[in-house]
């Protein structure tokens, strides 16, 4: 039986124990694997197998991939694992996973360059693959959007996008005792 990490982390800590965070110059500055991002294992028992990395960890320098490097682990016996043994996903380092090429489906040595957005002007990083020159572009994680559900206490949208306050030239927006603690920027007494 396989359990996603949250179950795992809420479970014991003997499940899920603290990842032992690396020395800041031990750490990658320039991180070309994010999460959603296809990758294949080059090294180790998976060696070979392709997957989907699920969890970053720049701290450790390690990944997460769906369904890769998995070791068993005994547990207490619960609802969740009847048999008391369940499945994790153990975590991969970065140095050990290549970018998939989205044109071959090979794994690709990866470039950054900069890019300038003809239209907008906007300036931002983007991946290549190496050998194609094809732009592997990030994948935007909206899974916590699943979870929204609309409450008792949430606002309205047309309570939201009504204009409540119109400004009168001359006129403060604020009492003169408000005006003059907000301006008061070293909290100096009057």
């Amino acid at each position: 039986m396989r359990l996603h990490r949250s179950i795992l982390k809420a479970t014991s800590p003997r499940v899920m124990p603290r990842d032992r965070s690396l020395r800041a110059d031990l750490r990658l500055k320039k991180w070309k694997v994010v999460k959603g991002d296809k990758v294949m294992v080059i090294t180790g028992k998976d060696r070979g197998n392709t997957g989907t990395v699920t969890e970053v960890v720049r701290s450790t320098n390690r990944v997460y991939v769906r369904g890769l490097n998995l070791a068993s682990k005994n547990v207490p016996k619960t609802q969740e694992s009847p048999t008391g043994k369940i499945q994790k996903e153990m975590p991969i380092h970065v140095s050990n996973v290549a970018l998939l090429d989205p044109s071959t489906n090979q794994p690709t040595k990866v470039r950054l360059a900069s890019f300038v957005d003809p239209d907008t002007g906007v300036k931002e990083k983007r991946r290549y693959a190496m050998g194609t020159g094809t732009h592997i572009p990030k994948n935007v994680d909206l899974s916590y959007q699943k979870s929204w559900k609309d409450g008792a206490f949430d606002t309205e949208p047309d309570v939201v996008s009504k204009v409540t306050f119109h400004s009168v030239p001359g006129i403060p927006p604020f009492p003169e005792d408000v005006m003059r603690e907000i301006n008061n920027r070293y909290k100096k007494l009057f």
